[in-house]
């Protein structure tokens, strides 16, 4: 999963809970990993944090004589964002490791005749050289091992013959057999039979909507932007009022004695309703409680007849749409954004210049709204069986479609019409389409 097909309800659905949990707290490591990892393989930015890195390393060897550990933590909201750096991370992780190489393994005799070949010549070394600065050598090799100057550099000496010759011949001398495969470590057994993992996480909708003249502001978008309802990254989303928390999981694993455990994770709202995060100037974030919109389908049905109506007249100029929908850029949550009372924040016809007033130029706007759910995890031994994720069938009902056998007519302007007309909204319709175009 990367961080373009992310999406929050799909994401916790799918994985396992202790899973969620585990890549939630352990997100600064993997975080701080990742970076590390950019940094020591010279595949950064910029070379310079490398060049710093190369240079610590020597500061430490040479000058550090002790090394302090401080353990901070903090407790925070977790938010989808966080899932979705984690998600981002653990792949830049995997594309920065190398391909497994099988390392080659040594017999006891083999690694007897390493030991008394080498401590001879590394002894001498030592007159003459200092552990710190030995260490720092050996740190430069690794720490550049993967810098592009150095694979050049490498690639050309390797071109040599009389280099690989020595090589070969000296390793030869040496050893000449393959290093053991590493072994697994065990893996640690759980024995807790109580409510264990305890998560808070903060859900945010964003809710989106454009200005059309005649209509105000609606939740009608131009077709290929961001839905009316979205996460963060922009995915469609069921708003407020139908957004539902994901569902239970049960996970099945191993104790380590033979029997099982059963991880049960089970989601609930903390907070009773919803809240708008509002951000006025020269005040700190607040989230505030809003009444959730409600669609009212007869109301914008009217609105948009009487659009329609005066498009057909020539009152506005239209434009093709290709001209507004040639891309929607992605707008990165900025809790410094500020926002209007009611947690509006305006942008221009593509979505950029935030601002928290309208007017003039500003015909997009967008508020989020949030609500603290909190997931808890029970555990329990259970008797030996299949281990894994339990699926759930869902139970689908057929439904029966009622079929229309009432005739049906054809209209003028290629629009099929029920030829029943109780429905006020169906001759507002009629009348709208069937108008005459006015000469200019």
């Amino acid at each position: 999963m990367t961080a373009e097909s992310f999406h929050i309800t799909n994401f916790l659905n799918s994985v396992p809970a202790p899973l969620t949990v585990a890549l939630l707290r352990l997100y600064p490591c993997i975080s701080l990993i990742k970076r590390v990892i950019q940094i020591s393989t010279w595949s950064a930015t910029s070379w310079q944090h490398s060049w710093l890195l190369l240079a610590g390393w020597w500061a430490v060897c040479l000058f550090l004589d002790t090394t302090l550990r401080n353990d901070l933590s903090e407790k925070t909201i977790l938010t989808e964002q966080t899932l979705q750096n984690v998600v981002t991370d653990l792949t830049i992780i995997q594309s920065s490791l190398p391909t497994t190489i099988p390392l080659p393994t040594l017999e006891a005799a083999t690694c007897l005749r390493i030991a008394f070949v080498v401590y001879l010549p590394y002894t001498l070394l030592t007159f003459f050289v200092s552990f710190r600065v030995i260490c720092a050598l050996v740190g430069t090799v690794l720490l550049t091992w993967r810098a592009p100057w150095a694979i050049v550099l490498r690639a050309t000496v390797w071109r040599s013959a009389w280099v690989r010759w020595s090589i070969y011949k000296l390793w030869a001398a040496i050893a000449g057999q393959p290093l053991p495969p590493p072994t697994l470590s065990p893996q640690p057994t759980l024995s807790s039979t109580e409510a264990v993992q305890s998560l808070r996480f903060l859900f945010t909708i964003h809710e989106n909507q454009r200005w059309w003249m005649g209509l105000d502001w609606t939740a009608a978008l131009l077709p290929g932007e961001r839905p009316s309802w979205c996460s963060s990254s922009q995915q469609p989303m069921s708003p407020p009022d139908a957004f539902n928390l994901p569902d239970s999981t049960t996970v099945y694993l191993s104790d380590g004695k033979g029997g099982r455990l059963k991880r049960t994770a089970t989601w609930k709202w903390e907070e009773p309703e919803w809240r708008v995060l509002v951000h006025k100037e020269g005040s700190q974030i607040s989230r505030v409680e809003r009444p959730i919109p409600t669609i009212n389908e007869n109301a914008n049905s009217s609105r948009l007849l009487k659009a329609a109506g005066r498009l057909r007249e020539g009152s506005i100029d239209t434009k093709p749409a290709d001209d507004h929908t040639s891309e929607d850029p992605q707008e990165p949550v900025d809790e410094e954004t500020l926002t209007d009372g009611d947690g509006w924040v305006y942008g221009d016809n593509k979505w950029e210049s935030p601002s928290n007033k309208g007017g003039m130029g500003k015909y997009t706007r967008y508020r989020r709204w949030t609500r603290i759910a909190i997931v808890f995890e029970i555990v329990e031994p259970v008797s030996p069986g299949d281990i894994g994720i339990e699926k759930r069938e869902i139970a689908t009902t057929p439904k029966l479609q009622t079929v229309n056998t009432q005739p049906v007519a054809y209209h003028p302007e290629g629009i099929l019409m029920d030829s029943v007309p109780d429905s006020p909204l169906r001759k507002r319709l009629m009348n709208a389409l069937s108008k005459p175009n006015q000469p200019p």
